[in-house]
């Protein structure tokens, strides 16, 4: 054989098995990028910032939830007995407002949403590098292969895996709802727990260890001591833009309700979140389409039982959430957000560090008597 015909057979080999491979992604597809699953029963990923392309364009949802871990707790099927309308939960863990934004661009040209409910946070203009996330939202379909070119696709392509980790769960419900796993299930209840069951928690997470060693805590809610400017171009550009140009959308705006101890051992977050509520409320004050909802001054926040960390709570918040939006309840507006941010900053000022430190100390004093 000449090397001539040899190149030619080499190349019409290689471009068979491209299209032979692309061929079996396009049949696999566990992303449902290309088609709905042919599966007997559809599966979901949790990772959203991939699954939220396929459950975008191949479901018949009218309503979203998109919010970052605050939000994946919060039951689709909840918040449509309440609000009404056929909501899915596409909530990205740990999401910035302009991955998000991603989502959002490429729902709002698929699909005209009646409602979304959204959280407040994530307010930065990170991408994280999930495996090829921002290509499945472009229009570019060629490129949506890459979201398989992988070790961990390709070696589920190979054997048509149906494994969880290569397909995914079959409840779109709750395949979201972090708090449904053991690990987080057994950090509730109490500082007790967390001390028990986070492993090197004051080693890992500053704000906790400064406070357990007696360091003093300022508890200083000056206006001037934070910069929003970054803040406020973000969401100007990832999240108002998106409620100017949908007005027929109804944006659901949720303030997360971080524990009293974030904000007693933080006051820059609080400093942080007064500000920017009151500067949103100020951008919003003329559109029709968009409620934003405080939880801050209820006595849950000042409940150790009710969180797993600093910041995030149990599933019931996400259920008074949903009623909230129901019943038109604990809205924020220009004329009660200052009232509503003096009684929390009292909250915060009135709240004891001492039964927690002593927990603490309690606890590592034990831990130090086995070793």
């Amino acid at each position: 054989m000449s090397n001539f015909k040899f190149v030619i057979y080499t190349l019409v080999f290689s471009v068979f098995l491209t299209f032979l491979s692309l061929g079996f992604m396009y049949l696999y597809d566990p992303l449902q990028i290309f088609h709905k699953s042919y599966f007997k029963e559809a599966r979901f990923f949790n990772e959203t910032r991939l699954a939220a392309r396929g459950i975008i364009a191949h479901y018949d949802f009218d309503s979203y939830i998109l919010g970052t871990s605050m939000l994946q707790n919060t039951s689709a099927k909840e918040a449509s007995e309440k609000l009404g309308g056929n909501f899915v939960n596409i909530s990205p863990a740990n999401s910035s407002i302009k991955e998000r934004a991603i989502i959002l661009d490429y729902l709002f040209e698929h699909k005209k949403p009646k409602a979304i409910i959204y959280s407040l946070d994530g307010f930065s203009d990170i991408v994280k590098t999930e495996t090829n996330f921002k290509v499945l939202y472009d229009k570019s379909f060629i490129n949506d292969f890459g979201a398989y070119l992988n070790d961990r696709f390709i070696l589920c392509l190979l054997t048509f895996s149906r494994k969880e980790k290569c397909i995914g769960e079959e409840d779109l419900e709750t395949h979201l709802q972090w708090i449904k796993e053991e690990k987080h299930l057994q950090v509730f209840g109490g500082f007790e727990n967390w001390v028990k069951f986070i492993p090197n928690i004051f080693k890992e997470q500053k704000e906790l260890k400064n406070f357990i060693q007696g360091k003093p805590i300022e508890v200083e809610f000056n206006p001037n001591k934070i910069d929003i400017s970054k803040q406020q171009k973000f969401i100007e550009s990832y999240t108002l833009s998106f409620i100017k140009s949908n007005p027929n959308t109804n944006f659901h705006l949720i303030l997360p309700p971080y524990s009293r101890l974030k904000f007693k051992i933080d006051s820059n977050a609080f400093i942080e979140r007064k500000k920017l509520c009151i500067w949103l409320l100020h951008q919003t004050k003329d559109l029709k389409n968009v409620t934003i909802y405080g939880f801050d001054t209820l006595d849950y926040p000042d409940s150790i039982a009710n969180y797993i960390d600093l910041i995030h709570y149990a599933n019931d918040m996400n259920s008074l959430q949903l009623d909230a939006i129901q019943n038109k309840t604990h809205i924020l507006t220009l004329n009660n957000v200052e009232s509503y941010f003096n009684a929390l900053e009292q909250k915060i000022r009135n709240y004891d560090l001492t039964p927690l430190i002593d927990i603490a100390k309690n606890m590592q004093s034990i831990e130090n008597t086995k070793e």
